[in-house]
């Protein structure tokens, strides 16, 4: 009998944990994490770093406010839990019928790494993985893969969030440190357009926090901190749904920044695309919405590190 109520003890705790700590979930087949398994919350001091309670809650509702309306139009409930006394590194995303969720964790908030623009843009991400359409998990399956999720975040999302924020735009042409490539790359690619500009720096200097925050969860040692000047040479024979690396995240922030392609907010390309998610005719319905080296866009196409087009005509 006292080992039966110890038994029971231990799981009435371990429910309670799963109830009150994210991170317990991971195995959960549901769940589309923004980061990899990570024991990042076991070093959560509670502590404010870069984002307050205050700030937490008003970013997470400045992003949702855009996307709500978005889901509404299309018959969806999108719904949030701010977590912020939950120490979880990470974000999550869920759907289940009608009902769309998305969870953000204080945890991930309070690490040093991460800056108010980088903590929008992992919104953004969870966002992703129910609106960012092709590449998906799968043939069938709802979410957007991780590396799409972070091209969507950046491609699309900030500009919708961001776009309009002129004022708050222009510190970042002004800003000391701008790696020269973003500099000269978002300079390039927006010419004309100066509040275009500044906001593809500011988003690409977001997902250089996310990078950095990646890097720590690797290990230090594993690899060289992600930086502009080095991205990631490798070339994936098929397309990888999981996490890419801190080296090869950062390449897709800031393609994505770098992509001019017009979005359709009505469109979640090629979801539930007859024959297939995953198919050439898939990809192809994709290119109206995205840029692709097979569609004619030189910049801006999602990297080859964790990317490999269906479609004849893609060039590094």
């Amino acid at each position: 009998m006292k080992t039966m109520m110890l038994v029971l003890l231990f799981l009435a705790g371990a429910a309670q944990a799963q109830l009150r700590y994210g991170h317990v979930y991971y195995g959960h087949p549901q769940m589309k994490w923004s980061l990899p398994d990570n024991n990042l919350h076991t070093f959560d001091t509670g502590r404010v770093a870069n984002i307050t309670e205050q700030r937490f809650n008003q970013i997470i509702d400045e992003v949702m406010a855009i996307w709500t309306p978005v889901a509404a139009a299309k018959g969806i409930k999108l719904m949030v839990e701010k977590r912020w006394s939950d120490p979880t590194v990470n974000a999550s995303a869920s759907q289940s019928g009608k009902t769309w969720m998305v969870n953000m964790y204080g945890g991930l908030a309070r690490r040093p790494e991460v800056t108010e623009d980088g903590f929008a843009l992992v919104v953004c991400h969870e966002l992703g993985h129910h609106f960012g359409g092709y590449s998906f998990y799968g043939r069938t399956d709802w979410a957007s893969a991780e590396g799409e999720s972070d091209f969507f975040a950046t491609n699309v999302c900030a500009k919708y969030i961001w776009g309009k924020e002129q004022q708050r735009n222009s510190l970042y042409r002004r800003l000391r440190g701008t790696p020269p490539v973003v500099q000269q790359a978002c300079d390039t690619v927006w010419n004309g357009n100066a509040n275009a500009q500044a906001w593809c720096i500011r988003t690409a200097l977001g997902g250089h926090s996310l990078a950095t925050l990646l890097h720590s969860i690797g290990g230090r040692q594993a690899a060289p901190p992600p930086s502009f000047d080095t991205p990631d040479k490798s070339v994936v024979t098929k397309t990888s749904v999981s996490h890419p690396k801190a080296q090869c995240r950062l390449d897709t922030y800031f393609s994505g920044a770098l992509c001019t392609a017009k979005w359709d907010l009505n469109v979640i390309p090629a979801k539930g695309f007859s024959g297939g998610q995953d198919t050439p005719q898939a990809e192809a319905e994709a290119m109206k919405y995205s840029c692709f080296t097979a569609g004619g866009h030189k910049v801006g196409v999602r990297p080859a590190c964790w990317f490999k087009p269906l479609n004849s005509g893609f060039r590094r």
